[in-house]
């Protein structure tokens, strides 16, 4: 009411800005299994399909359950937050030592000092072979039966030049120590750098750059002859993967904008395939130069007299030893998702099943652990598919007697807890795998939870994904198990949503309850889902009176922050009404004496529809509606 009482304008205001609601791009999906590549045992964010093609590799025959589950929830725009299992991979090393290296943080730890290893477990870094080079050599000289070896000096009668390399009886690398070219004295001789071919792969040295020198870091301080080049090149296509140029041997050396050129440093900071653990052994290292690795700091005075860094000798390093391991166990891929209950280090919205294992009861046991995780932390919700098994069968993949379908899925689900912190679908999806070019049945977890982001994407958290607006799964060429009326009556009684296919109409989720046994407001996706919102927005809000006097003014800006969200879910559908109480009546003395403060949300949510009643009424032509309805 306003507070004049003359005829006049009242403008007043009220603060929504608090009340953000969660999008798509910030719904964020739990999920583990084993890949091609990438890090083991810690949590990657991947945000669409092709940054989890270029973190853990295509998909194989044997994690492409998993792998197109993910894929598909990205299709629907949520993001990922990924963990590798750890089986029994190992990174492939120069020694051809297999090393298992789980992640920048356990390099760091030192669990290798290979010179060189593949950055990520698994066989694709058995086809790498790094190569390392500076300057070199000058020249290639052709010298009839020379007799010469590598250090050695070749006098052609005039100049001394420096022996580098051997590389036939009739022909040698030199180094023209003197500065004057050996051809000047009638040798045959070409460039070394751009006719050296790197081991077999039909490439020269000057495919990875132009010939290395002298830094200006390096000249500063009278040295030379510190830069390198590095590349990663993949044996299997003859291609180079990556280039690292204009690296320093110097291990303080700096660009001009004052980041690290050490080349390790830049390969451990910033190459996508290799670590290097160890410095160049100087057996590899040729001449009468400095070795590699030292600051340039630590030659002082000495340095006025123009040092120079040996170069390399030997620039190939191939790299061996990696395996695969695709065939995670229950414990593995349990000690995986374990990463994801910890809330506070953890910021996850659901969680995904994935693909079925080999077995129902090892698929049994992974729903079971997928399931825990959210029933434990209580702030996001697991999406869970049936054992594929249940629907189709093993040999020549093809489908069950609808009845067996029917019986087999409310079986598998009928063993796990009640909870509303999960959603149980029917979908096995028949879809198209286009990396292997083949079909592959999977489950529909990856779906339904990417419906669930579609939905918070075009409307709010609290509007059920189901139905014909917002229910389509997309992708699917058929599904194993398509159910009737009688079998959609079954699988909801057991807390199954259905994904059917009407015809003229595409897959369909048909379904919103969560897997919550007895009737409640809980058993519906939305409303689970409307409440872990606003519990979200609720914890924000009684973080930040965390230590604050607790007293009237505290309270009434908590009150007043948390209306204002609530507000905006009411006017946006979420809530009919709600009430909010945080006053002397719940914050009594002897509360505020134990130091607590507390606050009590009362919500009455909307409801989604699940049944519908139309009733079509005929009438004789002469009777008045009025009569009929009684209105």
């Amino acid at each position: 009411m306003a507070s004049q009482v003359s005829p006049g304008v009242v403008i007043k205001e009220r603060d929504l800005s608090n009340a953000v609601v969660v999008g798509a791009s910030q719904v964020t999906a739990a999920f583990a299994s084993t890949f091609r590549t990438g890090p083991v045992g810690s949590i990657t964010s991947v945000s669409s399909e092709r940054e989890l093609l270029d973190t853990f590799g295509a998909p194989t025959d044997e994690n492409a359950a998993d792998w197109l589950v993910a894929s598909e929830f990205l299709a629907y725009g949520g993001r990922l937050a990924v963990v590798r299992a750890e089986t029994g991979v190992k990174n492939a090393t120069a020694t051809g030592t297999g090393v298992l290296i789980k992640d920048k943080a356990a390099f760091e730890a030192g669990v290798t000092s290979e010179v060189f290893a593949a950055r990520y477990a698994g066989t694709d870094g058995n086809n790498y072979l790094v190569v390392i080079v500076d300057r070199g050599a000058d020249e290639i000289a052709t010298v009839a039966g020379h007799g010469l070896t590598v250090g050695a000096t070749y006098n052609d009668g005039t100049n001394n030049h420096e022996v580098h390399t051997v590389i036939d009886t009739n022909t040698i690398a030199i180094i023209n120590t003197d500065g004057v070219k050996a051809s000047t004295n009638g040798i045959t001789t070409v460039p070394w750098y751009a006719n050296t071919e790197i081991a077999n792969t039909g490439l020269k040295l000057s495919a990875i750059g132009p010939r290395p020198g002298t830094s200006a870091y390096a000249a500063e301080r009278y040295l030379s002859w510190d830069e390198v080049h590095v590349a990663v090149i993949d044996e299997s296509t003859n291609t180079i993967l990556e280039r690292q140029t204009y690296l320093s041997k110097l291990s303080d050396a700096k660009s001009a904008e004052g980041a690290s050129t050490y080349w390790r440093d830049a390969l451990n900071n910033y190459s996508r395939y290799i670590y290097s653990g160890a410095e160049i052994a100087s057996g590899d290292l040729q001449g009468n130069g400095e070795a590699w690795g030292s600051a340039a700091s630590s030659y002082g005075a000495t340095a006025s007299s123009g040092l120079k860094l040996k170069l390399v000798l030997d620039i190939d390093h191939g790299l061996s030893g990696g395996i695969d391991d695709y065939g995670y166990t229950t414990g593995e891929i349990g000690d995986a998702y374990d990463m994801f209950l910890d809330t506070e280090a953890t910021t996850v919205d659901f969680v995904l099943m994935g693909g079925s294992m080999g077995s129902e009861s090892d698929t049994l046991n992974k729903a079971g652990k997928v399931l825990g995780v959210a029933n434990s932390r209580k702030d996001c919700v697991a999406f869970l598919s049936p054992y594929v098994g249940n629907q189709v069968a093993a040999s020549g993949g093809v489908a069950l007697a609808s009845s067996a379908q029917r019986d087999n899925t409310i079986a598998f689900f009928d063993g796990l807890a009640s909870t509303s912190y999960a959603v149980f679908d029917s979908g096995i999806k028949y879809t198209y795998d286009r990396f292997n070019d083949k079909y592959r049945y999977i489950g529909c977890n990856g779906d339904v939870a990417g419906l669930c982001v579609a939905t918070s994407a075009i409307l709010d958290d609290w509007f059920s994904p189901a139905g014909q607006a917002r229910g389509g799964v997309r992708n699917v060429v058929k599904l194993a198990y398509n159910p009737n009326q009688a079998d959609r009556d079954e699988l909801y009684q057991n807390r199954i949503n259905p994904i059917v296919s009407f015809p003229g109409g595409g897959p369909t989720l048909f379904g919103d309850k969560t897997a919550l046994a007895s009737p409640s407001a809980f058993d519906r996706i939305n409303v689970r889902r409307l409440f872990l919102n606003v519990e979200k927005r609720a914890r924000d809000l009684a973080r930040g009176v965390l230590f604050e006097q607790n007293d009237s003014t505290t309270r009434s800006n908590f009150t007043a922050a948390i209306t204002s969200y609530l507000s905006e879910v009411q006017a946006r559908r979420g809530v009919t009404d709600f009430l909010v109480v945080c006053d002397d009546s719940n914050n009594t003395p002897e509360v505020i004496d134990r130091n607590e403060f507390v606050a009590e949300l009362y919500l009455k949510p909307t409801r989604s529809i699940n049944y519908v009643t139309v009733t079509v009424t005929a009438t004789r032509t002469g009777v008045s509606f009025a009569e009929v309805v009684g209105r």
